[in-house]
């Protein structure tokens, strides 16, 4: 109840603040999704010491206060409540301080042009045929957006990352910025879209209390993937990529990215380079779409004393292919159990989306077989801590069996399933002496979802 009302005294503050300012308009949008989900073998071992069942809730609501057609501010809540977690408000009492400002951005029209300029907390994302291996998250920054002819237009952006991260202990050099340039290219039946990204990381920021914030991506989330050790310089991290996606052979469409990302840092074990490809062909018949698809993302060799060879990537949000293995659920922004701070991986599948013979009915199946990228060899204990360990090495593989089903209620209420299943074979005597030496049982989820937007 307190929550209700807790929202419900932001939506007046809104609107009281809205009124104030004469503005012409304030909409309202949001999305309420409550879950079931059953996991087993999340780590691929049977060993019972999980919890397999959870009950979970989010509810997003968002308030766009519209002053006329070339400004306007939106303001965006999230409220997390799993099911029993008093952190979260979920227990007894269903009493928790878990409102969270997700986004705060102001946006509008540089007068006499076209230019967009949005600032604040918002959505940022680079583009990506299954979704960015990048970043597709939110941030702080300023985007900054304008056609140059009616087919060609450019977008430049800054993120500020992190700064000041540990506030007891202030230091000139903790930051993180992105700097990034895309350049959308769309034609008749065709969509182009090179980018790239830079991002400077200052060493006080991987080195606060004298451990490198590198080895916990939870706690500095997508730093973590930058560097296999300990960093103690500033680092220069550049990606360079492009997007595509042809549309004009109707029924069928050819999408796809090709990316390179580097490290460069003063010591040589800590530098990382690596590319990221994948290629999907789709064919549209009147009861589904049957797409075929392949990814490739380049791994480390058996010499760690000169960095990595796979991709360094920012967060794993944004990625998705599957449901279970990468981060394709319905919640979204979760990591996968395949990819997550890296993708030294190739991998094929096939899929169908949209089957439906029933109205109101659809079914999405997907099969993916893929086979890791990088050197057996490079597995010691002592190379690898465990936030950087590869999840496959060239002598592992999986199979993984998605197969979801959307029935829609009403016409903003949705009844979501989503099957899962991942078949984990590992190399005994690579993984000999590791925590993921009987890591290869098998992975399954069953999860139900209540999907109400407005």
């Amino acid at each position: 109840m307190k929550r209700i009302l807790t929202l419900a005294l932001v939506a007046a503050f809104v609107m009281g603040l809205a009124g104030f300012a004469s503005a012409k308009e304030v909409q309202m949008k949001g999305q309420f999704v409550h879950n079931l989900t059953w996991i087993d073998n999340a780590d691929f071992q049977d060993d019972n010491a999980e919890d397999d069942f959870t009950a979970d809730q989010r509810v997003r609501v968002y308030f766009d206060y519209v002053a006329s057609e070339t400004l306007n501010a939106v303001l965006g809540f999230e409220i997390n409540s799993e099911w029993g977690n008093i952190d979260e408000g979920g227990d007894l009492g269903t009493d928790g301080n878990t409102v969270l400002v997700k986004h705060a951005y102001t946006n509008f029209v540089v007068p006499s042009t076209p230019v967009n300029v949005r600032v604040g907390l918002q959505p940022v994302a680079w583009p990506g045929a299954y979704g960015s291996p990048i970043f597709d998250d939110d941030a702080a920054g300023i985007l900054v957006s304008s056609p140059i002819t009616d087919n060609v237009a450019i977008t430049l952006g800054w993120v500020r990352g992190y700064d000041d991260v540990n506030i007891s202990d202030r230091k000139p050099n903790d930051d993180m910025d992105i700097f990034t340039a895309l350049l959308p290219i769309k034609g008749d039946g065709f969509a182009v879209t090179p980018y790239v990204i830079y991002s400077a990381l200052g060493e006080d920021l991987m080195d606060l209390t004298g451990d490198s914030a590198f080895s916990s991506t939870d706690t500095i989330k997508g730093v973590g993937s930058m560097t296999p050790v300990n960093a103690t310089d500033n680092l220069d991290v550049w990606w360079g990529g492009l997007n595509f996606e042809v549309s004009m052979l109707d029924p069928f469409t050819f999408k796809g990215d090709v990316i390179y990302g580097t490290v460069r840092a003063d010591q040589e074990e800590n530098d990382r380079s690596g590319w990221f490809a994948d290629l999907g062909v789709e064919y549209k018949f009147s009861f589904a779409t049957l797409g075929i698809m392949g990814l490739y993302g380049s791994g480390d060799d058996d010499d760690l004393d000169d960095g990595s060879e796979a991709m360094p990537v920012l967060n794993d949000s944004g990625f998705g292919l599957t449901h279970f293995g990468f981060s394709g659920a319905t919640t979204g922004g979760q990591d996968g159990f395949l990819g997550a701070a890296r993708y030294d991986m190739w991998a094929i599948g096939a899929y169908l989306l949209d089957l439906s013979f029933v109205e109101d009915l659809s079914h999405k199946l997907i099969v993916v077989y893929g086979q890791g990228t990088t050197d057996s060899e490079a597995i010691d204990a002592a190379n690898y801590n465990n936030d950087f360990a590869p999840t496959l090495t060239d002598e592992d593989s999986f199979i993984e069996v998605n197969f979801d089903t959307t029935y829609m209620i009403y016409e903003n209420l949705a009844a979501i399933v989503e099957l899962g299943y991942i078949n984990m074979d590992r190399d005994e005597d690579t993984w000999k002496g590791t925590d993921r030496e009987d890591a290869d049982d098998d992975a399954l989820k069953a999860a139900f979802y209540l999907k109400y937007d407005f």
